[in-house]
């Protein structure tokens, strides 16, 4: 397995995982939670969310389009 993979399958979990958590605040999910430890409202973990979601797609647009990691 070439470090290139490595790095995508990576990049996939966390994508995965943000667009889950992401969904399931969507969909009624109690976050409280997840939220007190962090110390963020709603607003701030949602945006900070899309930023962890569009920042791992360009991460994974990026190493899968180059040539030159192996």
């Amino acid at each position: 397995m070439t470090s290139k993979m490595i790095a995508l399958k990576i990049l996939d979990g966390i994508f995965i995982s943000a667009t889950i958590i992401l969904l399931g605040i969507v969909a009624g999910l109690p976050v409280d939670w997840l939220l007190a430890p962090l110390e963020m409202s709603m607003r701030e973990f949602r945006a900070f969310a899309l930023f962890i979601i569009f920042g791992s797609l360009l991460l994974i647009h990026a190493i899968a389009t180059s040539d030159s990691a192996p």
